[in-house]
């Protein structure tokens, strides 16, 4: 079906069957040697269900919920460790509350590993921005405690616009030709700076990454002299845009708006090169564009550091789920695409694929009467 029906984009249930998601498993047996209950769930149901939810682009833990009542059975019985498994909102919420940040966010990283390992992702370009994250929080302080009822969030402004009270993470992708995957991130609250953001994002990074990366690219946001300087100190080229107020540095107009910094272009390379490289910066906001519009992520349902991390990584624990599951099918034409791996192989079935395949150019037996 992948091979040879065309306008074929795989079933959800491809994203499990291709990939090895026992850590959860593991993760589950670790945190119940601790103490940690579940409630006789299985995190590794929970897990898949919540990745479910973000790719539908359901906003909340009910939405799932209130879906199941037109269904006669769970939508992933056939890759969750109880078939029976459907969870309600209360479900999702107390098992998510239990499973660490970090536990996840590391899952993402497993996947990033194998990426590389399988050359999906190339270590050699790195693009840097950020994404503001609305909390489910009141945009006023509590008078009494002069704080947000999200007390991890910062209230955010960006060019004149107010954004309100939420997160905004640290991003670098890693830019690969046809395609551009994200690889790592730091999350900061809303009122964070993109000049302190952009440092502790590529310091952290290049401290856990085994990979050697030529360069990294990003807007004139988090550009300062030092954040160049630290950047070419760690074996980068910095591809920064600078802002054409400043004077005490040999800033130079490539192209009409574009100021950069010329002491940190190297001197073997020409200003068309320079810009052309340049010019691959917006890809990772086409990446980002996906988070919002496709999978509704521009909110959260829940409050919290902890909570915002987990819900990044999540989500980018689908977008990388899909690139390895169409590498792993033969299908690169499906790695860059969203929409890739969405309906189930049980639900509608029969109704689907005979479109699919008269779409696809077959021709569906007759009767033939003689």
């Amino acid at each position: 079906m992948h091979r040879y029906l065309p306008g074929f984009n795989g079933f959800h249930e491809n994203l499990y069957e291709f990939n090895d998601l026992s850590y959860f498993d593991d993760l589950q047996e670790k945190l119940e040697a601790n103490g940690v209950s579940f409630k006789n769930m299985f995190v590794k149901d929970v897990i898949l269900y919540e990745l479910f939810r973000i790719n539908n682009g359901f906003k909340n833990y009910a939405a799932l919920e209130k879906m199941s009542r037109f269904m006669a059975i769970p939508p992933l019985f056939s890759v969750t460790n109880n078939p029976c498994f459907m969870p309600t909102g209360a479900d999702v919420s107390h098992a998510m509350k239990r499973i660490p940040a970090k536990a996840i966010f590391d899952y993402f990283q497993v996947l990033v590993r194998e990426c590389v390992d399988l050359g999906i992702i190339v270590t050699r370009i790195l693009i840097w921005d950020g994404q503001f994250i609305r909390s489910n929080s009141n945009n006023n302080k509590n008078k009494k405690k002069n704080a947000y009822s999200d007390p991890d969030a910062g209230y955010s402004r960006h060019n004149g616009t107010k954004r309100g009270v939420g997160y905004d993470p640290g991003i670098l992708y890693a830019y690969c030709g046809d395609r551009w995957l994200p690889v790592y991130f730091e999350m900061f609250p809303g009122n964070r700076s993109d000049q302190e953001a952009f440092k502790e994002t590529v310091n952290n990074f290049l401290t856990v990454s085994e990979f050697e990366w030529q360069m990294i690219l990003s807007d004139s946001g988090p550009y300062s002299f030092s954040n160049m300087e630290n950047v070419r100190l760690k074996g980068m080229v910095p591809i920064i845009r600078s802002r054409k107020n400043v004077k005490t540095q040999p800033v130079k107009e490539l192209k009409e708006g574009y100021f950069f910094n010329t002491e940190f272009i190297p001197k073997e390379w020409s200003n068309d090169l320079f810009l052309k490289l340049y010019a691959i910066r917006p890809m990772i906001e086409q990446g980002n564009s996906f988070n919002n519009t496709y999978y509704n992520a521009s909110r959260m349902n829940t409050r919290g550091s902890e909570a915002a991390i987990k819900q990044r990584a999540l989500l980018y624990i689908i977008i990388l789920l899909k690139a390895l599951t169409a590498y792993k099918l033969g299908r690169p034409d499906l790695i860059m695409k969203p929409s890739a791996f969405e309906p189930s192989k049980y639900l509608n079935f029969r109704l689907v694929m005979p479109r699919l395949a008269q779409h696809g150019g077959f021709q569906i037996f007759k009767d033939n009467w003689l």
